[in-house]
């Protein structure tokens, strides 16, 4: 017992004692490793002694990759950092044909290493998560500049991948989800420039949700094919302020060939496209494409005869398009043919949209994609998805409205000392009166809300309970309904299928519940079952009461499973209930499983579904709020007839 408590104290205290390593030319891995002047000679010596919260401090000088397996924690990641301009890899790791390679190693920083010219890859990241690559140089690399592979929580910024041989310059593959890609200088790579691919064939569930691909600058990409920005397999993701341009191919294109399903949901707003002659369509959405927005975006194509935005019968269904700069070439098939821009707006697309050309819009056209004073761009934009600041982080927006394109153009003459037309702060005698706002370039810009410093502010609805209505609570700033079970304890494992008449329940779920138990004796004290809305009215709320099965109603306990039958549905409906201990596998682990059927009920929202299990005492339970239908799991899908949910 005594080894086993010092072992525990020794894993929870590991951030306690979180090291700071050197390495540099002229080291030596028999060295401590522990300052400048008792350096370790290699990286792969580092990689096999960090632990989670350990740093490795990298002089100027050329090494050879690594092979990091191991992983850091939430809040104590595992960091290689650069502590020069000049730290090259200038061989590969020596187990793979990259120059540096995570192997599931999760919650990992990389920051500011030279790899080029590596055989395959200049940095590898798969089978991990919580993953950081940034401010690397990664040039001339046989297939890939960064390649990641079942990476979820991946965050790639502020790197330039060039030239790679093969492929691309960034690869965000095999079903990673919530990738931030943001920030990046990526040019002359043999195919795209940026590819996301859901890589079913690979495995997995075949698809990347919840991307968010911000602030790169994209170009001269794909004289062997591909796009600045591809998407393959890719849902409710988010393009924003990237400027793509001198392109080879296409500019951004939502598609299936090797995801799960089409590329839909996603939002494009005010990026700004500019194809090479010899490139394709600016957007370019087809095979099954659906739902996808297009706002506020500057598209032209120098090509002779190609055009702007290209999409397919199948991926129509829910497509949006409006407020673009755009030239008058569109096309419903792939490009076989072409439509003006008044017979594209006669099916109800791009309305409120310009014509435009380069020399109408840009400082200089073929250089410098800031936006004339003069340009019929300049607060053309909607509101509607529009990103708060621009590729620059300049707010947005400057003037009467929102500017089109990836910049928003800026008061010139903020900060000369004078009150300036336009200027609302940051000069003597103008102020921002808002507390909601800062002074940003002379613009009063709406400051992120931050839950609980008691300004309601943004999309926030709260910051306590007196802000919301009677019968209403702030959680997380936003007015709900009261939670059933307020213990933070999650329901994971879940799934609900709910029909509202004739009424079907089934519900499952698992939660660790931390021992000692208080209440939890089902046989005696019974159980609570709630599906409810977040937001609004409806649902289900009933306990099934305790007691012994009698004339085939009540529960039994059998080894460690408690089973309530009741043919009736006295309770709500609920015919059968079962609680399982699964302490074996996990202390305090438990599993459910409910099922009934009855008359008729009132469904919560699909958009704001919330299932919650109370097993024992009031603490002793768990709550899952389920995401809305066009959300990353978990999920809702359905109506006010039935709803789904996993």
């Amino acid at each position: 017992m005594c080894v086993a408590a010092l072992w525990l104290f020794g894993a929870g205290s590991r951030a306690a004692f979180a090291a700071d390593y050197w390495v540099k030319n002229g080291g030596d891995d028999g060295f401590d490793g522990l300052s400048s002047g008792s350096a370790w000679a290699t990286l792969g010596h580092a990689a096999n002694v960090v632990g989670a919260g350990d740093t490795v401090h990298v002089l100027d000088g050329s090494y050879q990759g690594f092979y990091l397996t191991t992983s850091g924690s939430a809040g104590n990641p595992i960091t290689f950092k650069a502590e020069g301009s000049n730290v090259r890899i200038t061989a590969d790791n020596g187990i793979t044909a990259d120059g540096i390679n995570l192997e599931g190693a999760s919650y990992v920083v990389i920051d500011g290493f030279i790899v080029n010219d590596r055989g395959r890859t200049g940095i590898r990241t798969v089978i991990n998560d919580h993953v950081t690559i940034r401010n690397c140089q990664l040039g001339n690399n046989g297939r890939w500049g960064i390649l990641s592979g079942f990476s979820d929580d991946l965050t790639i910024e502020n790197n330039v991948a060039h030239h790679s041989q093969a492929e691309h310059g960034i690869y965000v593959g095999n079903s990673g989800d919530r990738p931030i890609i943001r920030g990046n200088t990526v040019y002359s790579n043999h195919a795209n420039g940026i590819h996301m691919n859901g890589d079913l064939s690979q495995g997995g569930d075949g698809q990347i949700t919840g991307a968010l691909v911000e602030r790169n600058v994209i170009y001269d990409n794909g004289v062997a094919g591909g796009s600045g920005i591809n998407m393959d397999g890719v849902s409710n993701s988010i393009v924003r302020n990237n400027l793509l341009y001198n392109n080879h191919a296409s500019g951004i294109s939502l598609y299936r060939i090797d995801g799960a399903a089409g590329s839909s949901n996603n939002l494009v707003v005010n990026n700004t496209v500019i194809n090479a002659s010899d490139g394709r369509w600016c957007i370019n959405i087809n095979s099954a494409a659906t739902g996808n927005t297009v706002f506020n975006n500057i598209l032209y194509t120098y090509h002779s005869f190609r055009g702007v935005i290209s999409i397919d019968a199948s991926s129509r269904p829910g497509f949006t398009s409006d407020y673009n700069s755009v030239m008058s070439r569109f096309s419903l098939d792939q490009g076989d043919t072409v439509m003006s821009l008044g017979a594209w707006q006669a099916l109800g697309y791009d309305v409120h949209s310009i014509l435009a050309t380069p020399a109408d819009l840009f400082v200089d056209p073929a250089a410098d994609f800031h936006l004339l004073i003069t340009c019929p761009a300049v607060d053309a934009g909607t509101s509607s998805n529009a990103p708060a600041n621009d590729l620059e982080g300049n707010p947005r927006p400057v003037g009467s409205g929102y500017d089109l394109g990836a910049y928003e153009w800026q008061l010139p003459l903020c900060n000369n000392g004078n009150q300036d037309p336009g200027e609302q702060c940051g000069e003597p005698g103008l102020a921002c009166t808002d507390p909601c706002t800062s002074c940003q370039h002379c613009i009063c810009a709406q400051n992120t809300p931050v839950c609980g410093d008691s300004l309601v502010c943004g999309n926030e609805q709260c910051e306590s309970n007196g802000d919301c209505i009677p019968g209403k609570v702030c959680l997380g700033c936003q007015c709900l309904n009261p939670p059933t079970c307020t213990s933070g304890i999650p329901l994971t494992n879940s799934r609900l299928s709910l029909r509202a008449n004739q009424f079907r329940l089934r519900a499952s779920g698992r939660v660790v519940v931390p021992k000692p138990w208080v209440g939890i004796d089902p046989l005696n004290n019974g159980v609570r079952l709630v599906v409810d809305s977040t937001t609004s009215a409806g649902g289900l709320d009933v306990a099934i009461p305790g007691g012994v099965r009698s004339n085939g109603i009540g529960w039994k306990l059998s080894r460690y499973t408690w089973t309530y039958l009741d043919p009736t549905g006295s309770h709500a409906g609920i015919r059968r209930f079962t609680v399982s201990d699964r302490s074996l596998l996990e202390d305090g682990r438990l599993t459910f499983s409910a099922s009934g059927r009855s008359g008729s009920i009132a469904l919560p929202a699909v958009s704001s579904v919330r299932t919650t299990v109370v097993l024992g005492s009031a603490q002793e339970c768990g709550t899952i709020s389920w995401n809305p239908p066009t959300a990353p799991r978990p999920r809702c899908n359905g109506d006010a007839s039935r709803l789904s949910c996993r």
